[in-house]
């Protein structure tokens, strides 16, 4: 019942808030556009139930992330509510989404760096390991330095789409590029089943701040202020994204087929020239927002999992003055690179992206299931539990988000039935599980630390209600 030490704690709301928009802002760059095979309007449908999803999600991971300050974040909230079997395949699920989101963004990466440079795709694979190893590098210089740079290149890329949404204004004429190109609907409800995964992309790793939970002064106060603060400011940007670049040219057909919809944007806003040009380069910057922030999450939770005996203990490994997961970051790094590139050489560039967004979102989903289970567990066996920060949304607001997972979840089987490349991302996420399932019988239930578990799920935190009382 002890406190984890201070004296590495950085993070306060404002961090917090960086750290998550950063993690997600990405999405309003790239990846989003493939939600337009609904049709525009299919896209809002979509983006107004993913944002439900979120909404729910975010209030119900804020109370569990102050009654359970660990770490671990989604297989700590599952082995104190579950146990140590659901604690395990919560992680597992949870090591697949961040990994493979990782890669996902360092496609977004490529597709810009080839478009700016006007280099042909097949130049994709050096980009990738370019910026990986620019990247690892930067999160294994140390905490601070991480948020630091997060700060920057969240309230820059945020810049961004502000600057191109005020542009962008006094060029919309959604009759011109959306009615006229008959793409206000597509396909039905099919189109509307197909592109709801792509909405959620906009929301994608809001549910990652609990990871930095050992980093942050007063978690009970600060993580719920970063959490939701987040899922505002991501729900505002969502629906200003998706409404102002495909409101103009080159209409929403393009921006559908488009590898960098938000540089297309810009082009129509300001012009095809060499000052655009320039200034497109930061456009770049949103992306390694993502890129950098899934980079110290993927990190911080393999370390976590290692502690607890859930992988091998050789990945919880941290640098002795800095305080860096460094072997839970260079393996994560190297699984994500090693992904993206097999799958390129698989299934080639056209669909690169939005498979690998698919595989993301199943670890994704399972992983919101076992928290969103853990919420509803603790609510209702253990009412007393000190709770710093309630969900105003409470069990009926868990219930509904747990039904709106499961559409998801029907929505990317149903991608998968329809499509042999995005069946791709399902066969490997039944691969990785079972190979995981082998692993957990075979080794990792033998190893598994309760006590160490225990520890860490009792983080002591004061609260203004309740000084000086554990949780």
């Amino acid at each position: 019942m002890t406190d984890i030490a201070q004296d590495h704690r950085f993070a306060r709301a404002p961090h917090l808030w960086a750290l998550g928009v950063g993690a997600v802002i990405s999405g309003d760059f790239f990846g989003w556009q493939t939600a337009l095979s609904a049709g525009f309007l299919g896209l809002v449908v979509n983006l107004v139930i993913a944002s439900a999803l979120y909404i729910l999600l975010s209030f119900s991971i804020a109370e569990l992330s102050t009654s359970i300050p660990c770490g671990g974040g989604p297989y700590a909230f599952a082995h104190r509510a579950l146990g140590s079997t659901a604690a395990y395949f919560a992680g597992l699920a949870e090591v697949l989404k961040v990994v493979v989101t990782v890669a996902v963004i360092s496609v977004g990466i490529g597709s810009y760096m080839n478009q700016l440079l006007r280099l042909e795709e097949g130049n994709g694979p050096i980009w990738w390991v370019v910026f990986y190893v620019l990247f690892t590098v930067l999160n294994l210089s140390g905490v601070a330095l991480s948020f630091r740079v997060q700060v920057a290149t969240t309230v820059l890329s945020v810049v961004i789409l502000l600057v191109f949404y005020v542009g962008a204004i006094s060029k919309v004429d959604y009759g011109l590029w959306v009615k006229q190109q008959d793409w206000e609907w597509k396909d039905g409800a099919p189109g509307l089943v197909n592109g709801f995964s792509f909405a959620m992309w906009f929301f994608l790793g809001i549910e990652e701040l609990p990871l930095a939970i050992e980093d942050t002064i007063d978690p009970h106060v600060n993580m719920p202020k970063g959490l939701l603060s987040s899922i505002a400011t991501l729900l505002v940007l969502a629906f200003a994204t998706s409404f102002f670049n495909t409101a103009i040219a080159p209409g929403a057909a393009a921006i559908f087929a488009s590898a960098s919809p938000l540089l297309d944007g810009y082009k129509t806003v300001f012009g095809d020239n060499s000052v655009t040009s320039g200034f497109s380069w930061l456009l770049i910057v949103g992306l390694l927002a993502s890129f950098h922030s899934f980079i110290y999450c993927m990190g911080r939770l393999v370390m976590a999992m290692a502690r607890d005996g859930f992988l091998p203990s050789m990945l919880a490994k941290v640098h002795p003055v800095r305080q860096t997961p460094t072997v839970g970051i260079l393996v994560g790094s190297v699984l994500g690179l090693v992904t993206v590139i097999i799958m390129y050489y698989a299934i080639g560039f056209v669909r690169l992206g939005a498979v690998l967004i698919n595989l993301a979102l199943l670890g994704a989903l399972i992983s919101y299931a076992f928290q969103l289970a853990s919420y509803l567990a603790l609510r209702i066996r253990e009412p007393d539990l000190l709770r710093p920060y309630k969900s105003p949304f409470g069990v009926p607001g868990a219930i509904l988000c747990l039904v709106l997972v499961a559409y998801a979840v029907f929505t990317i089987i149903h991608q998968g039935s329809a499509s042999t490349d995005f069946l791709v991302s399902i066969v490997i996420a039944a691969i990785y599980f079972v190979v995981g399932a082998v692993w957990f019988v075979g080794f990792a239930r033998h190893h598994i630390h309760p006590l160490r578990l225990l520890h860490d799920g009792y983080v002591h935190v004061e609260s203004p209600a309740a000084k000086g009382t554990t949780v």
